[in-house]
C-alpha cells in the first residue's frame, strides 16, 4: 500500500534507498526543511495553513509475522494513522493521509479487492496527494524508521523544497 513515490526523484544529496543518518539530511536541517523532534504544536505553529501530508508505515507493519497481509494489523495501521491525523486536525492543522484512506478502500469491497500491498498500484494512487501537499508531518508510530515508502516521501519533499517534519518520540498521541 502507500509507498507512495516512484524511484525516480531527482537526486539532491540523498541515497534512493532509506539511509535516516544519511549526511546530506543535515543540510536540509540547516535550511528549515528537515525539522526534527518536533512536537504537533510546533507543527500546527509552522504548518501556515498548508495543507499537510501524514506519512505514516503500513506495508511492513499490515502483515504477519511470515509476510502475508493480515486484514487487522491493516485495521491498526489506520488507527494509528487517524489518531494522529485528529491530533492534528485539534490543533488546526489538515493532514491528508493515504494509510486512512486506502486501508477503508481495501476493506470495503471483499467482492472485488484491491491488493493492498501491490505498492505501483498505490504508488500512483498516493502521488497526487503528496504533489497537492504542501508539508510533510511523520509521527512517531513504531515503524516508521524502517518504512521505504516513508523514506521516499520524506525525500521527495525534501528535493523539491518542501518542509517535513519529524515528530519527536514523546510528541503526542498513542
Amino acid at each position: 500500500m502507500p509507498d507512495c513515490m516512484p524511484d525516480a526523484v531527482p537526486d539532491a544529496g540523498l541515497p534512493i534507498r532509506r539511509d535516516w543518518g544519511h549526511a546530506a539530511l543535515d543540510a536540509y536541517a540547516g535550511a528549515h526543511l528537515l525539522v526534527r523532534g518536533v512536537g504537533p504544536d510546533e507543527v500546527a505553529r509552522l504548518a501556515g495553513g498548508r495543507l499537510a501530508y501524514l506519512a505514516t508505515p503500513y506495508s511492513k507493519i499490515a502483515c504477519c509475522n511470515f509476510g502475508a497481509w493480515h486484514a487487522h494489523a491493516s485495521i491498526e495501521a489506520a488507527v494509528r494513522a487517524a489518531r494522529w491525523a485528529r491530533e492534528l486536525a485539534l490543533l488546526g492543522v489538515t493532514a491528508v493521509s493515504p494509510v486512512i484512506q486506502a486501508v477503508e478502500m481495501v476493506h470495503a469491497n471483499v467482492d472485488n479487492p484491491l491488493n493492498p500491498l501491490d505498492a505501483e498500484f498505490w504508488g500512483r494512487w498516493c502521488q497526487p496527494l503528496l504533489d497537492a501537499s504542501g508539508l510533510v508531518v511523520v509521527p512517531p508510530i513504531p515503524g516508521w524508521r524502517e518504512s521505504d515508502g516513508i523514506w521516499r516521501e520524506v525525500r521527495a519533499a525534501l528535493c523539491s523544497n518542501r518542509q517535513v517534519f519529524l515528530i519527536g518520540e514523546n510528541g503526542g498521541v498513542a
